[in-house]
């Protein structure tokens, strides 16, 4: 049975998607030692500050409702939602335009000229979302590992460009969005979602039918990316900037393997599922639950013992020896980094259920848990960050446990 799964047509498109995010992760890793020779210390300040806003502002792009693109069984439909989430994105990318301007005051006066370029990203970037999920309907799982790489490979291309001639400022930002551009064209040659202007009369069925992306995907969405700069804002806000520092290191590492695992396994994942919950093959939806739990599992603690074993000499022998503090942070947080692999991933039941307001009131508990698990150790316990990090592993497990348990009774109850 087991050996059926592992070499069957999911686990090959899941092999895809993992070298494409794999290629896509290292090609930047790689060009980094040229990328510092060519860009200020100042360069890429400003580079961080774009990507952590202009996320904030991507999350509502299309109004989620690309993500309902793989789930309906007429084709006629989906085309509907692929063109109501481009709409979309045109729209809110044109509505950021007119309305940041005014908000500037509030960001540092050094990343005034560069949030002209926020708009800009967010509506490339929206539309690349929508191919995507055209591609993950359709299984077109190499074309979409190879767009992630294209993407990548148009970052660094562009930026090399850019860093050499000097003939632009912000040369890392627009290097980003090129990236994306390059992805997009590929995306749009390749599947099989192509865009036609229609009436609100034709697209105002699926808005309807799908509101739950826009009306229960959004918030959550928002919250979510708060909730995972939580600790990062109190480790700035209540510890030294040197445990900052350590725990940048290990956030970047833990997330290496969470982005290639998590994110690849993800797609495949929710075209699978959305495909036997529509063909009302419940019973082995629940079975294919399982085994990709158990996959998961199989796939993250190898890491998770490593990294709780050896974490300390690991980190000092790749990183140098003042980076053990780092390998210290890793070895406790390895557990919640497991934990996470598995069900994060899985998340998207809710997504080929139709069920997002489950998982909103997940986020919610989630946001509000977090902030005041570590708000309560900082101010009130007054807690070392060995302690703190403790505490947030068990807050970790007991929540992520808990939203594992939801995904669970979502496709059993399917299924009986």
């Amino acid at each position: 049975m087991w050996s059926n799964f592992f070499s069957s047509e999911f686990s090959r498109n899941v092999s895809s998607q993992m070298l494409g995010t794999g290629l896509a992760q290292a090609l930047p890793f790689l060009a980094t030692p040229l990328l510092t020779r060519l860009f200020s210390e100042e360069d890429f300040a400003l580079y961080t500050s774009f990507f952590a806003v202009a996320s904030i502002f991507a999350v509502a792009v299309g109004g989620k409702y690309h993500l309902a693109i793989v789930l309906p069984k007429d084709e006629r439909d989906a085309n509907k939602i692929f063109v109501l989430s481009i709409y979309l994105t045109i729209a809110y990318a044109l509505t950021i335009a007119l309305i940041l301007p005014w908000f500037h005051r509030f960001f540092p006066e050094n990343l005034d000229s560069v949030l002209y370029y926020v708009p800009l990203y967010v509506l490339f970037f929206g539309i690349w979302s929508s191919y995507i999920n055209v591609s993950i309907r359709h299984k077109s799982f190499v074309s979409n590992a190879v767009s992630k790489v294209l993407q990548a490979g148009g970052y660094i291309v562009a930026a090399l460009v850019l860093g050499f001639s000097k003939v632009l400022a912000f040369g890392l930002v627009i290097a980003k969005i090129v990236g994306t551009v390059v992805s997009w064209i590929f995306l749009s040659q390749k599947t099989a979602g192509h865009f036609r202007f229609m009436g609100w009369s034709d697209l105002k069925g699926v808005a309807t039918t799908y509101i739950d992306y826009p009306k229960y995907g959004i918030w959550p969405a928002f919250l979510n990316t708060i909730s995972l700069q939580a600790l990062i804002l109190i480790l700035t806000k209540f510890y030294s900037t040197d445990d900052l520092g350590y725990y940048g290191l290990t956030f970047m590492v833990l997330s290496a393997p969470l982005g290639l695992i998590g994110v690849s396994f993800k797609d495949v994942f929710y075209q699978k599922m959305a495909d036997l919950m529509n063909q009302g093959r419940n019973p082995e939806a629940l079975v294919f639950f399982k085994k990709s739990t158990l996959a998961l599992f199989l796939m993250g603690l190898p890491i998770g013992i490593i990294l709780f074993l050896w974490g300390e000499p690991l980190f000092g022998f790749v990183f140098g020896a003042k980076w053990v503090r780092s390998g210290e942070f890793a070895s406790i947080l390895a557990v919640s980094f497991v934990v996470k692999l598995v069900v994060s991933p899985l998340s998207s039941v809710f997504n080929a259920t139709n069920t997002l307001r489950i998982a909103s009131r997940w986020q919610v508990l989630y946001f509000i848990t977090t902030f005041a698990t570590l708000l309560c150790c900082a101010l009130v316990f007054e807690l070392n960050i060995i302690q703190l990090l403790m505490v947030y592993v068990a807050h970790e497990i007991i929540l992520y446990g808990i939203y594992f348990l939801l995904q669970y009774r979502m496709i059993d109850q399917r299924s009986t």
